[in-house]
């Protein structure tokens, strides 16, 4: 039934698109010949029409849309609706060339060539057809394309990888879902057994593998999958015409064989494949349908083509990209009925909604509504006579039945409930018969009395109109008719419904009264009760906003309660036809409400239905209909009445909790932490696409406790008895756990949450946030090992110097000291003997000096402060050499002689370490300094043929000394670079960006 529907459907479509071509082009050629009279009769010096304002668009496709027919249906589709746009569009196209030159440099001289092309005509709006374009514009917008719009389409979310758009970026994602089209084809064809993918090897074709490969991974259990994408064309064909019985074929893409040939997918490489393959092939896309194809849940590009000329539309009208949400396409279940037919595939069998392209109608399709009509009039017709031959018995039956009806009137006045009466105006006597009891409360069926008895019992307060109304008749000759109150004997009230007439003489005085009263009492305390009825239900319409209308199905007329006007703000008669109550109903709604009333079937009576009513100021209301029809017993639609109710407020509100809704998914989805919501039970019920994307895990394996399965072992216990004693006191909580990655690490992440409350302040759940904070727990963790290495690194050289300074010095001045009080207690007689003593006791006062000396250069050298770098590191290699008995050859050139202070002690510091560090573990003894300026800054390399290291494992070491000299070059912008393998020697390079110029300049400044 949905094929069929969906047939008939089409049919009508194309109906409808021929009428609707035909008035367009005819109301185009009215509107040129009424244009050209006005142009002949109106004066040359009219004012000339209004110029629309000119906005240049500028669409970059990946591929030359001649040799892709999707990208030919992607650009006509937007420029179509562009044609919408209230300005005057300046269309410019332009394509990468990505088939055919999709190398790295050839990219790069075709974007250098369109940055200089549009460098003096910059476009309004961009739009780009493809991942490259896209990729052009992420690289290029800031720099050459600032502040213009960007609208993409044509590519796939995933294809982004690690690029992200800002907010001068909108469009539209394609969206490929190659398990929907393999589950449709098993069930056109249940006993497959073996699944053939084919595909080629370009960036395209490979990349639209990845996606099946992906999606039919959880079918591999129950199916034989075969991948055919890296032979050549005559290869892969040969292999396609020999495919095992029970297989389907799941085309991707051709683009590029193995052998290096490029075709044209869907042109192409799709007939090839389908006339090749001995099994059904289904595809990825619309453009593939229709070459030999089945079909399949296939990518739109005509409505990815609108949706991104609409948003283009937008942006070219002022609205910013950012207020544009990206949007994702909008698949279809599409199939080639010929193909279906060629492989035996049954209609039944295809999906709901799916469309059927190229299917005939037979005889009953195309004629259905004739022959309806036609065994309609048939059977109109025999139904008309079937009444005309009931009428006429049932008017001989009357007739046979007429002699006896004043018979049966007296009897039913006797036993009924009413009273007839003959009053004799001459005699004056008042003759009552019939049910007295009920009427008057008399235990008796005839009484006989005067007009007077028949006075007393009518209520004080109607006499006077009984009066009036009895005078009247009797006078006029008129026919007697009144409603009254009768009062019992016992004081019990009846309502009594009276008519009757005069009988005149000749004379035309009147001579007798007879008439017929019925109690009415049940009916007016029935009518009472509508009536209060009625005045609640007007109550409850007014304050619920609502009507109440009337369908006369078969006057066509609609009755409507008054409370109308102020609902739909028009004052219009209260009844109408339903032909002009649907003028003011919305276009997209008059089909939706025609279509509930056809639908209304005895069986099913009840309507309703939503629809929007065109108000006369142009404003929308929104309307609630609930209406029950009612038939006769031949099944045929009488009346319809229902209650119609304003929704414009509730409407409203939905749409905006809709709109909340779905900004607070965007914000979700888009922010760069990971987002969780749980309800009262404790379970949780949202993650956002950050934490799906942290874990790598689907959202129905997340939600209730499912998120505990990536918690550390170590760490579920305390964080689960956080967060329910956090739930139980409803308040905000913070806390830190490892939560397992989707690559399976575990990563540090700090988590908050906050509790929610609904609007009437119950409590309705939590919700939080987790950030990974693994690196800065590292950073910290470094930062501390840092600090204690530092500390350890200060105590240790404290105690190098107190050790120098106590075991060595202060050792040999102790000495000197107990050498010249020995002097002094035998001082030798001889002066050459005192000359010798005073002679040795300087040389060792004289050591000592150089000693400290060397101690306070190492500390701070003054050499450097006073004589400047080249001086200080001379310097120190030579009293370094000599202290430790090896050879430094030091050299130097270009270094300037004015070099900031900060400079000279950073790179001074750095070689006094390399110097050691490279003394006290290369093993070497000869080791080369140089120190030399350059246009760039200063150059001081430290080289040796020692022993060699692994520098991982030095940093990671317990010393400082690589990491000491690096922070030291970061704090001058400088850079260390070490060059060292074990076994072959050891070189340290420290560079310093200095230009003397520069800093003479900003000191003269």
């Amino acid at each position: 039934m949905a094929g069929h529907s969906h047939r008939i459907s089409q049919h009508l479509i194309e109906q409808n698109a021929t009428v609707e071509y035909r008035c367009d082009l005819l109301a185009k050629l009215i509107l040129v010949l009424i244009t050209a009279i006005a142009a002949f009769l109106l004066p040359q010096s009219a004012a000339a029409a209004p110029v629309k304002e000119v906005r240049r668009v500028l669409i970059l496709n990946v591929f030359e849309p001649l040799s892709s027919p999707g990208v030919a249906i992607l650009d006509q589709a937007i420029v179509a609706e562009l044609q919408k746009a209230p300005q005057q569009i300046e269309l410019y196209s332009e394509n990468l060339q990505g088939t055919l030159f999709p190398e790295e440099a050839s990219q790069q001289e075709f974007r250098k060539w369109y940055i200089h092309k549009y460098r003096d005509r910059r476009p309004d709006l961009i739009i780009a057809v493809g991942l490259e374009p896209v990729k052009f514009m992420v690289e290029s917008h800031d720099r050459f394309f600032a502040g213009i719009p960007i609208v993409f389409c044509g590519m796939t979310r995933e294809m982004l990888g690690q690029m992200t758009l800002d907010s001068h970026f909108t469009g539209i994602f394609s969206v490929a879902q190659p398990e929907k089209t393999l589950q449709a084809a098993l069930r056109l064809q249940p006993g497959t057994k073996h699944v053939v993918v084919t595909g080629g090897v370009g960036a395209y074709d490979r990349y639209l593998e990845a996606i099946a490969k992906e999606s039919f991974r959880k079918y591999e259990s129950s199916l034989d999958f075969t991948y055919l994408t890296d032979l050549e064309m005559p290869a892969l064909l040969e292999r396609l015409k020999h495919l095992p019985v029970h297989t389907i074929v799941y085309h991707t893409s051709i683009m590029q064989d193995a052998a290096g040939t490029h075709f044209i997918d869907a042109t192409q490489a799709v007939p090839m494949v389908a006339g090749a393959a001995n099994a059904p092939v289904f595809a990825v896309d619309d453009v593939d349908i229709g070459n030999g194809t089945v079909g399949g849940y296939a990518l739109s590009f005509a409505a990815d083509g609108r949706a991104a000329g609409a948003m283009a539309v937008r942006a070219l009208d002022g609205e910013k990209p950012q207020y544009i949400p990206i949007a994702e396409s909008s698949n279809v279940y599409m199939f080639d009925w010929r193909a279906m037919q060629r492989w035996g595939l049954s209609k039944d069998d295809l999906p709901p909604g799916s469309v059927l392209l190229y299917d005939e109608l037979d005889v009953w399709e195309t004629y259905k509504w004739f022959i309806v009509a036609g065994m309609f009039l048939i059977l109109a017709q025999t139904s008309l006579i079937i009444a005309l031959v009931w009428q006429r018995t049932r008017r001989r039956k009357v007739e046979t039945e007429l002699a006896v009806t004043s018979n049966r009137l007296r009897m039913a006045m006797v036993s009924g409930k009413s009273v007839g009466w003959d009053w004799d105006l001459t005699s004056g006597r008042d003759r009552w018969f019939g049910d007295l009891r009920t009427m008057f409360g008399i235990p008796s069926d005839t009484f006989e009395g005067h007009a007077e008895d028949f006075h007393r019992y009518l209520h004080s307060d109607d006499r006077k109109r009984v009066s009036e109304a009895v005078a009247d008749a009797r006078l006029h000759h008129n026919r007697y008719e009144a409603e009254f109150r009768v009062v019992w004997p016992n004081g019990t009230t009846r309502w009594v419904s009276s008519s009757g007439s005069f009988s005149y003489a000749r004379n035309g005085d009147p001579e007798r009264m007879l008439g017929m009263a019925v109690d009415i009492t049940e009916r007016k305390h029935a009518d009472e009760a509508l009536r209060l009825s009625e005045e609640r239900l007007r109550l409850a319409v007014q304050a619920g906003r609502m009507y109440v209308d009337d369908w006369d199905a078969a006057r066509d007329v609609i009755t409507r309660s008054p409370e109308y006007v102020e609902i739909l703000g028009v004052d219009q008669p209260v009844e109408l036809t339903s032909r002009e109550l649907l003028v003011k109903i919305h276009p997209d709604d008059r089909e939706k409400v025609a279509a509930a009333f056809a639908r209304v079937l005895p069986k099913s009576s009840s309507i309703e239905m939503l629809y929007r009513f065109l108000r006369s100021d142009g404003s929308i209301v929104w309307l609630e209909k609930k209406a029950r029809a009612f038939f006769d017993d031949k099944g045929k639609l009488q009346r319809a009445i229902g209650v119609v109710v304003d929704i414009t407020d509730r409407t409203k509100a939905e749409q905006a909790l809709r709109e909340s809704e779905e900004r607070f998914r965007l914000v979700a989805n888009t922010a760069p932490v990971l987002i969780w919501m749980s309800g009262t039970d404790k379970l949780c019920t949202y993650f956002n696409q950050p934490w799906l994307k942290f874990t790598g895990r689907p959202l129905e394996a997340e939600l209730g406790n499912g998120w505990v399965e990536g918690v550390h072992p170590e760490d579920s216990n305390a964080c689960l008895t956080a967060y329910t004693q956090a739930f139980d006191r409803r308040e905000s909580f913070e806390m830190q756990y490892r939560l397992r990655r989707h690559d399976g690490a575990y990563r540090w992440v700090s988590e908050i949450g906050v509790p929610r409350f609904n609007p009437d302040h119950s409590f309705a759940g939590y919700i939080g946030s987790c950030i990974d904070v693994t690196d800065r727990k590292l950073a910290g963790e470094a930062l501390a090992t840092m600090g204690r290495k530092l500390i350890e690194a200060h105590e240790e050289e404290r105690t190098r110097i107190a050790r120098e300074l106590h075991d060595d010095i202060n050792q040999r001045i102790a000495l000197l000291a107990v050498e010249l009080e020995q002097w002094n207690q035998h001082l030798p007689e001889s002066a050459v003997d005192i000359r010798d003593h005073i002679h040795h006791a300087r040389q060792r006062l004289s050591d000592i000096a150089n000693d400290i000396q060397a101690l306070s250069h190492r500390l701070h050298s003054s050499k450097l402060e006073y004589l400047g770098l080249v001086a200080a590191a001379n310097g120190f290699c030579r009293e370094f050499s000599e202290q430790q008995r090896i050879r430094i050859e030091f050299s130097h050139s270009d270094v300037p002689r004015s070099i900031p202070r900060e400079i000279s002690l950073c790179l001074f510091r750095v070689l006094q370490e390399a110097v050691q560090n490279a003394a006290k573990h290369s093993g070497a003894r000869h080791f080369k300094v140089d120190l030399r300026g350059t246009a760039e800054g200063i150059c001081l390399t430290v080289r040796d043929q020692g022993v060699g290291f692994d520098r991982q494992s030095a940093e990671t070491a317990r010393g400082l000394g690589l990491i000491s000299m690096k922070e030291r070059l970061q704090l001058v912008s400088g850079e260390l670079s070490v060059k060292s393998e074990p076994g072959s020697g050891t070189a340290i390079s420290a560079r310093v960006p200095f230009r003397p110029e520069e800093h003479l300049h900003s000191a003269a400044g």
